[in-house]
């Protein structure tokens, strides 16, 4: 009796270890889409920001085109991708990878990947001859004179706004947005 009992229970046991598995690899996909999913997110709330800003007269206006700039490679698992050719105040938005030393780029709006201070320092000169909306998704990024941090809080996309920095560089934050903010640094 005891010999025909084992090859059931081994047969049990692997369809254990089988479903156990299949939970584990099904878990971890759930996670990696809800990544994805909340870099597509975070990408719509960057267009947006973009949307409710106005850049100062004479910049850009005749430009066929809203430059975004993005430092790193894969900002938002690439989901930012999505907006390059979108409308945005009767300009298409263009996507332009910027180097850590910023160059000559011609950005209207930077998402940055990186908040080191090679990285700070470069979007700080960037700002500083031109007005260019500064995002990240990066923890302290408003504290360290960013202007939009977007964050997760509750399973949620939220953001805080350097209001400060954006009127420096001589950008107009909608107050649509700037209500939706959870912080509003001054």
């Amino acid at each position: 009796m005891m010999s025909r009992l084992w090859p059931r229970l081994s047969l049990l046991r692997g369809l254990v270890v089988a479903a156990v598995t299949l939970a584990v690899l099904v878990a971890g996909a759930a996670r990696a889409s809800d990544s994805i999913e909340e870099a597509r997110v975070k990408a719509a709330f960057v267009l947006n920001f973009i949307k409710f800003t106005s850049w100062p007269d004479g910049q850009g206006e005749a430009a066929p085109t809203l430059t975004l700039c993005v430092t790193g490679g894969y900002a938002l698992a690439g989901q930012l991708n999505a907006l390059a050719g979108r409308n945005v105040q009767g300009r298409q938005v263009r996507l332009q990878p910027l180097e850590a030393q910023g160059g000559d780029a011609q950005c209207d709006a930077v998402f940055a990947t990186m908040t080191d201070a090679v990285t700070l320092r470069s979007l700080q000169q960037l700002t500083g001859r031109r007005a260019a909306l500064t995002i990240s998704d990066q923890p302290g990024f408003v504290a360290q004179g960013g202007m939009i941090e977007l964050k997760i809080v509750d399973g949620r996309v939220r953001f805080d706004v350097n209001l400060a920095a954006a009127r420096a560089a001589n950008l107009m934050l909608s107050s649509q947005l700037l209500q939706l903010a959870d912080r509003v640094v001054q």
